[in-house]
């Protein structure tokens, strides 16, 4: 790993699953996949707009979105998988305006249970230092099926 502030980070290669052997039983991963661009990127998962939200309220939204994001389980029983990418209106103190689906899955599962993850939600509060009442970020969701 490249841990130097100069140049872009150095290439980080993926492993979305550990590999299978051959006749033994594994469970599924209902993983939702690795961040945006990759584990090595110096850029969000997600991207922000109209300001700067900082590191700390980053892994606060990584955080909330561990305990809520799931993986639909009539996609896991049709074997859907694929990326979803919401757009995503909050209040300053983090509730949930709207959640409106900027590009779909190809699963209709997949793509109602990510809209439907910020249904009503309240997110982590965004810091004080940011100045606009509502904030805005466009999510994406890697839905990923390990098949067996």
């Amino acid at each position: 790993m490249n841990f130097s502030f100069g140049g872009p980070p150095a290439e980080v290669p993926h492993r979305y699953a550990p590999p299978r052997v051959p006749g033994a039983r594994q469970p599924l991963n209902f993983s939702l996949g690795p961040v945006r661009h990759g584990a090595g990127s110096m850029e969000p998962f997600a991207n922000f707009h109209g300001g700067h939200v900082g590191a700390d309220w980053r892994n606060a939204l990584q955080k909330w979105l561990d305990e809520h994001a799931y993986y639909p389980q009539e996609a896991a029983e049709r074997g859907e998988d694929g990326d979803v990418v919401v757009r995503v209106v909050a209040t300053a103190d983090g509730r949930v305006k709207s959640a409106t689906l900027i590009s779909r899955s190809g699963s209709q599962w997949l793509d109602m249970a990510t809209v439907a993850m910020f249904d009503g939600a309240v997110l982590p509060p965004i810091p004080p230092d940011v100045a606009d009442p509502t904030f805005t970020f466009d999510l994406t969701m890697h839905y990923i099926l390990v098949r067996q």
